[in-house]
């Protein structure tokens, strides 16, 4: 999925959502050593998946993303919540997301989301 078809798709979504123009995009480019794993914490936010490489797993409470595994119907983009980052490789990765931060009475500018 591109930038711009990702941008195009979140806009849809987010007024789908009911969030129609109360929200920010932020890129997001996390560098994965090999076999390393992280979490990221987005509890009042949505990512979703870009350029995804295989031999990555991304997993959250939305469904799992993960080119390895053949136990699942379908592979999701769109992830919240608790999100696991894991490189299965044996090389350096780096993963794409943007991240959409809801404007919900300066909620993510008091937390420090910005």
């Amino acid at each position: 999925m591109t930038i711009g078809l990702a941008q195009e798709y979140l806009n849809g979504r987010m007024a789908e959502l009911g969030y129609a123009g109360k929200y920010y995009f932020r890129l997001r480019h996390y560098v994965l050593r090999a076999t390393e794993a992280i979490n990221i914490d987005a509890d009042i936010q949505l990512f979703l998946l870009i350029q995804p490489p295989v031999m990555i797993r991304v997993q959250s409470a939305f469904g799992i993303y993960d080119l390895t595994v053949d136990n699942v119907n379908e592979l999701q983009y769109e992830h919240r919540g608790k999100i696991e980052v894991e490189n299965y490789a044996s090389y350096l990765q780096h993963v794409q997301f943007i991240q959409v931060i809801i404007k919900t009475n300066d909620y993510a500018l008091d937390r420090g989301k910005i």
